[in-house]
């Protein structure tokens, strides 16, 4: 079940309904069978896969506590398991032949069609979620949870479960026990998210990705450097779109059961310098990176050398981070490229600002922030690229941005699509307030509401709902 057409809607309708017709008590176990009925609608496999992951990672935070001398090792235990959960079942095409070869060698009689291996949707982002728990409770951050049901609904709640935001248990856990008070202003903030997801999706993401011709990606050579650049920007402002309009519907339908999940996009086109590009980008994804791999690693190589020019601090975190990115991702050579490209430019911007610091980027010129914004797309332009495409593709694709053999155009429209974004991009950035809508005067918030309803109910008319482009990572 996609979460934007209107059987999700009709879902979420009759879940609210029964949920404010029952106790507190008994609201998280509505919850918890919803979740699992939502995720038994994509594959009756998926909740046994997720039921198994819950069940490991729920009883070894306890193990992992009451251990004493060896909780490093069990520590190191937990993680393994999960990431070998995670590594078994997306990376499984890569894998599987070759067992089976091996088992074909050895006169067993398996056949590649007898074993059908499902990637559960929304498995990336609900291992990075038992991870962070593990080393939390490790780290007595966050006690083990003694409630298997509350636990249980931190990995599956349905809003959150397909592609994120990555929570932490100390937050989720939290909402969950304290009774949920939605007023006014919470359903006004998740109409806001829900209507600004669904423009964003169904208004731009959708139509943008669907008139990118495919042969753009497939044989690069074959299009004009105008063509190329213009559906790029046209594939970049897609994938933002789509999935930052993703974020906003989880958020806002959460936020009529009175649960607040994590912002994960904050603007990211309007960063000055690569470091703030990933405090405004996936943020939850970016958060967890830093806090359990970055920090662990940059405090590990102070210690041996607390200098603020040692070498080997200021190239591994970033590089080994982004690395680590790249292969979530997708185990395909170019995602690793992508995440170390990224790593790369983050280390010399690093560098450059220990050889002449500058002064703080909102006290700058605006002429400087300007260059930033552009410097930081710029890149943005170039990494995607390899995130898209097969490192062949990838290089012949930059090899014809400088080759005219053609002058030919792309459809212009597609720039009147991105238009709808930047406006509630630069009016989000400018007021600092992903709400700021809620402050306008009466009668302007129902005239945008209307025309964004026109647009949404116009656009989505003559196409079949797409699924998120992030719920395959």
């Amino acid at each position: 079940m996609i979460i934007h057409p209107l059987t999700f809607a009709g879902f979420v309708l009759l879940t609210l309904v029964i949920y404010y017709s029952l106790e507190h008590r008994l609201q998280k176990y509505l919850l918890l069978t919803a979740s699992y009925i939502f995720y038994f609608t994509w594959s009756w496999q998926f909740p046994v896969v997720l039921a198994i992951i819950t069940a490991f990672n729920f009883g070894w935070a306890f193990t992992l506590r009451e251990s004493n001398h060896r909780r490093p090792l069990f520590l190191w235990i937990g993680i393994i398991f999960n990431v070998g959960f995670l590594i078994f079942f997306k990376y499984s095409d890569f894998f599987v032949p070759a067992a089976l070869a091996l088992f074909k060698q050895m006169g067993m009689p398996f056949r590649l069609e007898t074993l059908k291996i499902l990637l559960p949707v929304g498995l990336s982002f609900y291992i990075l979620q038992t991870i962070s728990y593990l080393v939390d409770v490790y780290r007595k951050q966050c006690p083990p949870s003694k409630n298997p049901v509350n636990f249980a609904l931190y990995l599956a709640y349905f809003p959150k479960l397909t592609a994120g935001p990555i929570e932490r248990a100390k937050s989720f856990l939290t909402q969950i026990q304290d009774r949920k008070i939605v007023d006014e202003t919470m359903i006004s903030e998740s109409a806001t998210l829900i209507a600004t997801g669904l423009v964003r999706k169904i208004v731009v993401a959708d139509p943008l990705l669907a008139a990118i011709p495919q042969s753009i990606f497939r044989n690069p050579s074959s299009h004009s450097p105008i063509e190329l650049a213009a559906w790029m920007i046209a594939y970049i402002f897609g994938l933002y779109n789509d999935f930052c309009g993703y974020t906003n519907i989880a958020r806002g339908v959460s936020g009529l059961f009175g649960i607040r999940l994590s912002r994960n996009f904050a603007q990211p086109f309007f960063s000055r310098n690569l470091t703030e590009i990933w405090t405004r980008w996936h943020i939850s994804l970016s958060l967890w990176l830093r806090d359990y791999i970055y920090f662990p690693l940059s405090r590990a190589l102070v210690r041996r050398n607390p200098s603020r020019t040692n070498t080997m601090n200021i190239i591994l975190p970033p590089l080994i981070t982004m690395a680590i990115s790249g292969f979530w991702h997708g185990r395909e050579l170019h995602f690793v490229v992508w995440g170390v490209m990224i790593g790369v430019f983050l280390i010399i911007e690093r560098i450059l600002n220990l050889v002449k610091p500058g002064e703080p980027m909102g006290k700058r010129p605006l002429y400087r922030q300007l260059i930033g914004m552009t410097t930081v797309f710029g890149l943005v332009f170039f990494t995607v690229i390899f995130f898209r495409l097969e490192i062949p593709l990838a290089l012949q694709f930059l090899d014809g941005l400088f080759t005219w053999t053609s002058t030919a155009l792309p459809d212009s429209r597609i720039f009147l699509l991105i238009i709808p974004a930047l406006w509630i991009d630069w009016i989000q950035y400018r007021h600092q307030s992903e709400f700021v809508f809620m402050k306008w005067p009466l009668f302007r918030r129902a005239a945008v509401l209307a025309l964004a309803l026109i647009a949404i109910f116009l656009s989505a008319m003559p196409q079949t709902p797409s699924p998120f482009i992030y719920q395959g990572f």
